[in-house]
Order: structure tokens, then C-alpha cells, then sequence
């Protein structure tokens, strides 16, 4: 699935889901009719942060429960030839097995997993820093039986999902009379935390951290970029790639018309920039204080943050939308950034639109012909 929209200010976004199931056979090691899987996942894009895909899912925790009792809990599930299984192996009950599996992220803070005979859920608080935030994936298979291991080598099929947001952002200029330098990109007011249950397999953000005081800000600094008519991914520092992986949830988008300074937490997108002109280096933005501040445009309602998508965001500056190229100051980081003499410019449109005239020339003074003779 693939949509482009375009934005204020000329921004373009790109909405992605995931692309169709990877499907994995094989035998197993051995003779051994144990409990085995073969495993399934979606197959997204590939990136320094490494997605999860059915090829590189070499282990996974997995855990079962049936009846009334846990029969064994998140045991390590490793891939043989090509089929995953524990070691050492179980063996199927005579009674049905409910089935719990997700990847264990090397980064294991914020990664709390809750396995009893009431409640089956991974709780997630993706880190702060980007580079330690992972790809989540978790499958479920309820009243399973011996005779329901049906793929090769009597291994029983699990598909695993994505259960975060993947959101990339890209950026280009248009306007070769500006130059436009980016070296951090933000997220302000999603909720930081959700809790993923395995029965419905979905994931839920509490609704008193999304736009609320509480929310959390996601933040990078990178490399300074200078953008050019290119799309190029700012969320990139030197050879590595950037992503942010996030909480599914439904957010409200900051509302620059009714609240500028966003006491109301809005959800908006940031990017750190330092604009200049292209002829004489003049200051456009920041015009005063330090050579880089944070430019801001709300998230549109096309990036709702759905389980299991990705989202490419697009900003394109001096797209001559009307909305002046440039997005707005960040509402929640005041002062005289502009250089109006204000002391707050949170919330304000950056630059103008595109310079115009409606050129006309008066008629002369005099509209009537004077005739003046001079007598020698």
C-alpha cells in the first residue's frame, strides 16, 4: 500500500505498509517430533537498524500455556536448517497449547513481558535514543494440537507482525535562492509507552500520555545535511540510517491556527535547521542566537501511527503551497528567533510567501499637451 500526499509547505508524504509474507520451509535437525516452528514475518525495507525479516530471525522467545497451567515460558527458540526449535526439545501434551512468541531486541530496557495464566502482554518503552530503539515482532497461535504441525518435519507455522510504527523522514529545497542545512529531527508529544496483548495482537498507548504533559519528545541531533532538490534521508549520521520505531497510537495534530504556543500538545514534527540566502549568506533562520533552531509542522492525519506501517515523511521547502516554504518556529521552544524584536516567536511562520508585485505606471502629471513657444 502506497499513498503521497502533499502538505504545507510543500511536504510530501509517502505512507508504506508492509509488503507481502515471506514464507519459510524446511526439515528439522534430527529425528525428533518436539515442538518446532517455522517462521514467518513481513519483509520490509532493509536499513542499518535492522528490520526484522523471516531471514535474519535467527531465535525468538516463545512460551505456552494450556490447560490451566503454564506448560513452559519464554524458552529460546533457535533456527536449524531452517526450522526453529528448543534445546532441549519439548514435546507436544495431550492437551491444547496456546502459543506466545516475540524476537528478544538486543536492547532489552524497556522490554517487560508479562506471561501468566490471566494476562499474556509485552509492555514497551522504546528508548530515547534512536539508535537503541529495535524492530518488535510477536505471533500468536491459539489451541494448537500435535496434528496441527502440518509444515515440514511436523514444525507448526507462526507468523510474526510488526507491532510498532516504523517512521522515516526525508528532506529536499527547491529555491536555489536558499540554502537550507538540517542536522536533527524531532517528534513532540507521542506517548512513550504501550502494551502489546498476544490474544488480540495489538497494541495499546494509555491514553493519559498522548497529548498530554506526560508525552514524550523524540529527538535527534546528526550530521549537518545541506539539502538539495534531492530527496535525501535526514535521519542518517555518516554510514548509519535512522529510523524511529514507535508506538502505535491515535494522535491529535498540533493546531497552529487556534494554538500557537501548543499549550494543548499537539502532535508536530520538528526538524533542526539554519536557513540562509544562497547570495550574501543572510540569516533567514535563526536570524538571531544560535546558528541552528527547530522548525515545526504539524503531523498530518495521514501519519496516524498504525500498527505495523511504515511511514516515509517527505518535507519539501519553497513548495509555494501559500504557507511560505518554510514551516513554522517550534511552538514549545520560545524567543526572538526571527529577529522582530519579539520575545516569542513560537508558533509563527518562518518566511513569508513568495515575493510578488502588481507593477502599474501612473500617467503623467499633466495629462493635457502643453505647447510652449519661445520668440527670439
Amino acid at each position: 500500500m502506497k499513498k503521497t500526499i502533499v502538505l504545507l509547505a510543500g511536504i510530501a508524504l509517502m505512507v508504506a505498509g508492509c509488503t507481502k509474507t515471506e514464507v519459510i520451509t524446511s526439515g528439522t535437525d534430527g529425528a525428533q517430533k518436539g515442538i518446532g516452528f517455522s517462521a514467518y514475518t513481513a519483509k520490509p525495507t532493509k536499513a542499518a537498524q535492522v528490520d526484522v525479516t523471516t531471514s535474519n530471525l535467527t531465535s525468538f522467545q516463545a512460551s505456552a500455556i494450556g490447560n490451566g497451567s503454564v506448560y513452559f515460558n519464554n524458552v529460546t527458540f533457535t533456527k536449524g536448517a531452517s526450522v526453529w526449535v528448543s534445546s532441549p526439545v519439548y514435546f507436544w501434551p495431550a492437551y491444547p497449547l496456546n502459543f506466545y512468541a516475540y524476537n528478544k531486541p538486543a536492547n532489552t530496557t524497556g522490554f517487560d513481558i508479562t506471561m501468566n495464566n490471566t494476562t499474556q502482554s509485552v509492555k514497551v518503552t522504546p528508548a530515547a535514543d534512536l539508535a537503541n530503539q529495535e524492530d518488535l515482532v510477536a505471533a500468536y497461535a491459539a489451541a494448537k494440537i500435535e496434528s496441527d504441525a502440518t509444515n515440514p518435519e511436523s514444525s507448526l507455522p507462526l507468523t510474526f507482525k510488526h507491532y510498532l510504527t516504523q517512521v522515516v523522514v526525508n528532506a529536499l529545497s527547491t529555491n536555489s535562492n536558499y540554502k537550507v542545512v538540517v542536522d536533527g529531527v524531532k517528534l513532540a508529544n507521542l506517548a512513550g509507552e504501550g502494551t502489546y496483548t498476544f490474544s488480540t495482537g495489538t497494541m495499546k498507548a494509555p491514553e493519559d500520555k498522548i497529548n498530554s504533559a506526560t508525552s514524550s519528545d523524540y529527538d535527534e541531533i546528526f550530521n549537518a545535511k545541506t539539502l538539495t532538490t534531492s530527496s535525501q534521508e535526514v535521519m542518517k549520521s555518516g554510514d548509519d540510517g535512522g529510523r524511529w520505531y514507535l508506538i502505535p497510537q491515535g494522535v491529535t495534530s498540533w493546531n497552529k491556527d487556534s494554538n500557537l504556543t501548543n499549550t494543548s500538545h499537539g502532535t508536530y514534527l520538528g526538524l533542526r535547521v539554519k536557513i540562509t540566502t544562497t547570495t550574501g549568506d543572510f540569516k533567514v533562520y535563526p536570524r538571531t542566537g544560535n546558528a541552528f533552531a527547530w522548525m515545526a509542522i504539524p503531523v498530518p492525519a495521514e501519519l496516524n501511527f498504525v500498527q505495523g506501517k511504515k511511514y516515509v515523511v517527505t518535507i519539501k521547502f519553497f513548495g509555494e503551497s501559500g504557507n511560505g516554504g518554510a514551516g513554522y518556529v517550534d511552538p514549545e521552544q520560545p524567543g526572538d528567533l526571527d529577529g522582530n524584536n519579539e520575545t516569542n516567536d513560537a508558533g509563527k511562520k518562518i518566511i513569508g510567501g513568495a515575493i510578488k508585485f502588481d507593477a502599474s505606471v501612473e500617467s503623467w502629471e499633466n495629462a493635457n499637451t502643453v505647447n510652449v513657444t519661445i520668440n527670439l
